[in-house]
């Protein structure tokens, strides 16, 4: 039996047999909540289910943590019991070494990598992988759907640094393996036990968050469960899905939470999709933020996390998470 330590336990006062406070409500567009505390949130967490029956037949999800700097990403690895693998995102160009290894451990060949939006937390892994490693991975396709370059400059010209290199290493890959218009509707089988599809096209908006927003949600099929990718897909443009899409209809065994637990997708978001299990893909100064003022809203979506029939909440903070 394998056990991660170190991880902070949130109903540590649960586990004392204490009487749990039952967290506040709260308008969504509230801006001051007073009073939640860490404790406020019961949420049972867990960096790994090594010490559980398998539930996923052989295959695998594992979301990086991120051991190249302190920066949170999204970069998942994801096999089927069947041995076709996904790969989302990539993180972080830092933590490349730690990408290709996973990918390595997975059998070095990419079925299918899957990009919700092209900011450096998310696509330099990829960007990495292109410029370094186009030798030692099998990269068989590559799904994304990228706005105008002079769009990304106009709307957040410090991510659009990035959105130029990736761009270039694209330009460079076997076109017959790119996906550049994947899409609502988008739906690949890779195996009796792994395919995904696309849950929407990307939006067009403004402000801080618009590149954010301009992503992809994915649901991955692997071994009888549902993991779904929401990137760092926003409010206004969750709410859109939830007029579009029968959201309640989606089956969701695992959830990646929106922009790394902070300032995503609604409450009603969430508690349309019903997650069985929540996945953070985040770090240690995100995760752990106690005050609703600031631009890390994470006490926020912990508090409405915990008012769902939610299993387990996975943390990429002090190792991989790593769900078999």
């Amino acid at each position: 039996m394998r056990r991660h330590l170190g991880l902070t336990i949130f109903a540590s006062a649960l586990a004392a047999g204490a009487v749990m406070m039952t967290a506040p409500s709260f308008a969504a567009s509230s801006n001051v909540i007073i009073g939640i505390q860490r404790e406020a949130a019961d949420l049972h967490e867990k960096t790994n289910n090594f010490d559980e029956e398998p539930v996923l037949s052989g295959g695998e999800i594992r979301f990086l943590e991120n051991r190249g700097s302190i920066g949170q990403q999204l970069s998942a690895v994801i096999r089927s019991g069947d041995g076709h693998v996904i790969v989302v995102d990539g993180g972080q160009e830092a933590d490349e070494e730690h990408l290709l290894s996973a990918i390595r451990e997975a059998g070095g060949v990419v079925d299918a990598w899957l990009v919700t939006h092209p900011q450096a937390d998310h696509v330099g892994g990829l960007y990495a992988m292109l410029r370094d490693h186009r030798q030692d991975v099998d990269i068989r396709g590559i799904y994304y759907n990228f706005f105008e370059y002079d769009w990304y400059r106009e709307v957040d010209p410090e991510e659009s640094g990035m959105v130029a290199a990736l761009m270039e290493q694209l330009s460079g890959f076997d076109q017959t393996r790119l996906h550049p218009d994947a899409g609502l509707g988008t739906e690949v089988v890779l195996s009796d036990c792994l395919s995904f599809r696309v849950l929407n096209d990307p939006v067009r908006t403004d402000g801080a968050y618009a590149v954010n927003s301009s992503g992809l949600m994915y649901d991955i099929y692997v071994n009888g469960k549902h993991l779904i990718i929401l990137g760092d897909m926003g409010e206004t443009v969750g709410d859109r899905l939830i007029a579009d899409l029968p959201i309640r209809d989606i089956t969701c065994d695992y959830v990646q939470m929106s922009h790394h637990g902070q300032d995503g997708v609604s409450e009603m978001f969430y508690r349309m999709l019903q997650p069985v299990n929540c996945i953070w893909p985040t770090t240690d100064w995100i995760y752990h933020v106690e005050n609703i003022n600031t631009r890390f809203r994470t006490v926020l979506t912990k508090n409405w996390i915990s008012k769902l029939n939610v299993q387990n909440n996975y943390i990429t903070i002090g190792d991989d998470v790593i769900i078999r």
